[in-house]
């Protein structure tokens, strides 16, 4: 027995490879871990569509900055069957562009106003009454809440407040607005 050999079995050579196995499994499931954490981060804190810090995709959101812009921030008086608008335009390379605030409307009939976001082209339309496809109307209200998607990109919008259907009484209107985007 003394000067014997002895020899292991090769089980345990087996079982070092079967944890080592197991561990990469681990990292995996990490790593996924990670990346759903980091996508439920990213809607969270930017958002969904509709949502006031919104942008039109994850790598906008991650990579530009976001900027807030006042668009008026006033009262306005808006003549008997008339209407105002105020001319906003969205910057060359914004993205997930979004026009938000309120108005509050006294006079008029009923101390109610119409309000509408038109592209250029769809305020032009609506000044000769044809078809429109406003980003944003609100009825016939005393009170409103403006959230607007709009486009990617540079171009002209109005915010249109309508008195037209107000024979006798001229209407004011408490405006709060501002436009949102990642640039």
């Amino acid at each position: 027995m003394c000067g014997d050999r002895f020899y292991l079995p090769a089980a345990g050579i087996g079982k070092r490879r079967a944890a080592q196995g197991g561990s990469t499994i681990v990292f995996v499931l990490a790593g996924l871990l990670l990346l759903v954490g980091l996508g439920y981060f990213a809607y969270t804190k930017y958002g969904t569509p509709g949502s006031r810090h919104y942008a039109e995709n994850i790598l906008d959101r991650l990579t530009k900055q976001p900027h807030e812009t006042p668009v008026f921030n006033q009262a306005v008086t808006i003549n008997q069957l008339g209407y105002s608008y105020i001319e906003f335009k969205v910057p060359a390379k914004a993205s997930g562009v979004q026009l938000h605030g309120t108005f509050t409307a006294s006079g008029g009939a009923d101390n109610a106003i119409e309000a509408y976001v038109f592209s250029e082209n769809d305020y032009s339309n609506w000044q000769k009454r044809h078809d429109v496809s406003p980003y944003y109307t609100s009825g016939r209200v005393t009170m409103g809440k403006i959230d607007a998607n709009l486009p990617a990109g540079p171009d002209s919008y109005y915010l249109v407040f309508n008195n037209k259907f107000s024979v006798l009484n001229p209407a004011t209107v408490r405006v709060h607005a501002a436009l949102t985007y990642y640039q």
